[in-house]
């Protein structure tokens, strides 16, 4: 049976060539190099013709080599083998495969959106069942969690590499008693792919220090991870004052997480719920724009 082509977008075939991203897509252009386009014009690279381009002009290689070396099969487009693939590579603890899979289903084409919403979370949601029925140790479900967190920190670290200094930027975190890092890298990596400047303040912070940041830097976006709360009812009363301080920057507040049952909600003014990184994306494409962003709104209807 063939092996199917892996395909690498132009950023990380620029990493593995040692050469600059402008400098893949002119080549791209000229004809040096045969590259195929995403829905959206994206190129990209073969793997064969990035190798073939290497040989002649003498380039390295050696970081896509690595992947080669661990055993990481090459991946076009996500479906349940891949899941299970990486599924298994987390669970038994291939930590270095895991992470390698994961940079190679998104250098393979895969959106930051898909990346999140059809395969961090699924996978992360049978790791986190698997641990409540007790087939996995709680230190698997940690281990995992460190392992897709370190990869996704990597393709956050690349498109910061080359992020437009004049995009719109975005402010985020967890709130006080959240430690759940990967929806915070997520959001970061979404919006980082779609042109956004993007300050990602972490977890377990504060929401009268967020706001505060809020007023000072004068985000466009505003984004709040709600995944674990000790004390919902005094959540409440201090995201009145976040909500405040985004309204006077006019920026856009969108917040989500398991953590914000219809009850909570009902007692927030924001400007939109995304329950997964599909609407993060449209949300920030709606705002993105050089009009001001329209003031967060209630969620209760009028």
């Amino acid at each position: 049976m063939a092996t199917a082509e892996m395909f690498l977008k132009t950023q990380r075939a620029a990493e593995a060539l040692g050469v600059s991203a402008s400098t893949v897509k002119r080549w791209v252009d000229q004809g040096m190099i045969q590259a195929a386009r995403t829905q959206g014009r994206h190129r990209l690279i073969p793997l064969s013709e990035a190798r073939r381009l290497a040989r002649e002009q003498g380039l390295g290689f050696a970081k896509l080599e690595a992947l080669v070396e661990l055993g990481v099969e090459p991946v076009r487009g996500v479906d349940d083998r891949v899941l299970d693939l990486l599924e298994g590579h987390l669970r038994e603890g291939r930590v270095r495969k895991g992470r390698a899979l994961i940079e190679s289903i998104y250098d393979s084409g895969a959106s930051a959106v898909d990346l999140g919403d059809k395969v961090i979370r699924p996978v992360m949601a049978r790791l986190g069942h698997a641990w409540q029925v007790g087939s996995i140790d709680v230190y698997q479900e940690h281990e995992s969690t460190a392992a897709v967190g370190s990869a996704l920190a990597e393709l956050v670290a690349r498109q910061d590499s080359g992020a437009e200094a004049d995009g719109p930027l975005a402010l985020g975190a967890t709130p006080a008693g959240d430690p759940y890092t990967l929806p915070g890298l997520l959001c970061e990596l979404v919006l980082r792919e779609a042109g956004w400047r993007v300050r990602n303040l972490g977890v377990n912070l504060p929401l009268g220090s967020l706001a505060s940041a809020v007023v000072e830097h004068r985000p466009k976006l505003v984004f709040l991870s709600v995944n674990f709360l000790v004390e919902p009812a005094r959540f409440a009363a201090e995201f009145a004052a976040l909500e405040a301080a985004v309204s006077s920057t006019r920026a856009g507040l969108i917040v989500g997480g398991r953590a914000l049952d219809a009850d909570l909600r009902t007692r927030l003014v924001y400007a939109s719920h995304g329950e997964c990184m599909a609407h993060l994306a449209e949300f920030a494409n709606r705002i993105a724009g050089d009009r001001p962003a329209a003031g967060p709104a209630s969620n209760q209807a009028p």
